[in-house]
């Protein structure tokens, strides 16, 4: 089973209620953007299943692609999502009822609308 997250939501991963037991359910894939680093990705692991600095360190010039791969932790990047879109975006977008645009394509936009999605 996969689990796949927008990189944004993963930095914060560990904050998740139960975070170190979600990651011995599945591999994670997570679509990263440009300016994030391998090491990033690293940091953002719960504490427990999270690499020592030392080791994270020097990948901290390396773009987040490729795969993360630590006991109890797979991580798959997703790179060459280009798109400066994100989940909180579209959320705001439809909170203020404006329309979604380019940011979702209009099947999605309208399936949305028709659940009454992101709704306060």
């Amino acid at each position: 089973m996969f689990f796949l997250i927008g990189i944004d939501a993963f930095l914060e991963i560990q904050k998740w209620h139960e975070a170190t037991a979600l990651f011995g359910e599945c591999a994670f894939i997570v679509a990263s953007r440009p300016g994030h680093s391998l090491a990033d990705v690293a940091n953002a692991l719960p504490e427990s299943l999270r690499p020592k600095s030392a080791a994270t360190d020097p990948f901290r010039r390396y773009p987040a692609n490729g795969d993360l791969l630590l006991p109890g932790v797979t991580v798959h990047l997703l790179d060459g999502v280009q798109y400066a879109i994100s989940a909180t975006a579209i959320r705001d977008a439809i909170r203020a009822g404006r329309s979604l645009g380019k940011m979702a394509d209009p099947v999605v936009a309208e399936y949305i609308k028709k659940q009454n999605l992101y709704k306060p």
